[in-house]
């Protein structure tokens, strides 16, 4: 199986859109975070969905239709996942959240089951907040950019990279909020780790949804205490 059915390699003018799309979030996620501060706090996760939306939804599905030449929703992968590689997908997402979830227990010193009933209290709330994050990030990233990797190099080498950029987009919020240290960089395994695993299953279904709600998830598990 492969995440792409063409025969390109890849479209002229992406890494320099890349690269401008990562300076532009750079600039968005540090300096220009005084702004989300500014916003009154019943609208703030509202306004960071519109702006996380605009610079990375918009920007990928403009590149797909005016520089790809190809529909959004192809070069994006936003078609329903294959229902032959569900049930696989399905048990793969189940084994890393139950991972998941034993490990943010530990970290916080507490029992599955106080993390069992925060998840029950508050977890479908947080899920559905967090799903437009979640959307915005995999259509960029499993997406378009999964997409125009595998092209050039195939699946493997492409989700390794994909989830190196993906890693990489998380550091300049923390480097302006903490300062460069080494704390900026110490969830950066489990961020490839995760990275990985959402371009496994976007891989095998030929569809972000899965992905977006797997992540969605994740989330849900690693900041619900």
């Amino acid at each position: 199986m492969t995440i792409t059915t063409s025969a390109r390699r890849g479209t002229p003018g992406f890494w320099p859109a890349m690269a401008l799309l990562m300076m532009v979030w750079a600039l968005r996620a540090s300096v220009g975070f005084n702004i989300d501060l500014a916003v009154d706090p019943a609208y703030r996760a509202t306004y960071s969905n519109v702006v996380k939306f605009a610079l990375w939804v918009v920007p990928a599905a403009a590149f797909a239709t005016w520089v790809r030449r190809e529909s959004p929703i192809r070069a994006l992968r936003l078609g329903l996942p294959s229902a032959r590689a569900l049930p696989l997908s399905a048990a793969l997402i189940a084994v890393y959240l139950a991972g998941v979830a034993f490990d943010t227990a530990r970290k916080h010193g507490v029992t599955l089951a106080v993390l069992g009933t925060a998840l029950a209290e508050r977890g479908l709330a947080n899920f559905v907040g967090g799903l437009p994050s979640a959307f915005s990030e995999e259509a960029l990233f499993r997406g378009l950019v999964l997409t125009e990797l595998s092209e050039r190099w195939g699946f493997w080498p492409a989700n390794a990279v994909s989830g190196v950029l993906f890693v990489s987009m998380h550091w300049p919020h923390r480097i302006w909020r903490d300062g460069l240290g080494l704390g900026v960089f110490a969830d950066a395994p489990a961020l490839f780790a995760i990275a990985l695993a959402l371009g496994f299953v976007t891989w095998r279904t030929q569809s972000i949804w899965p992905a977006v709600i797997f992540h969605a998830a994740n989330n849900t598990v690693t900041g619900i205490l």
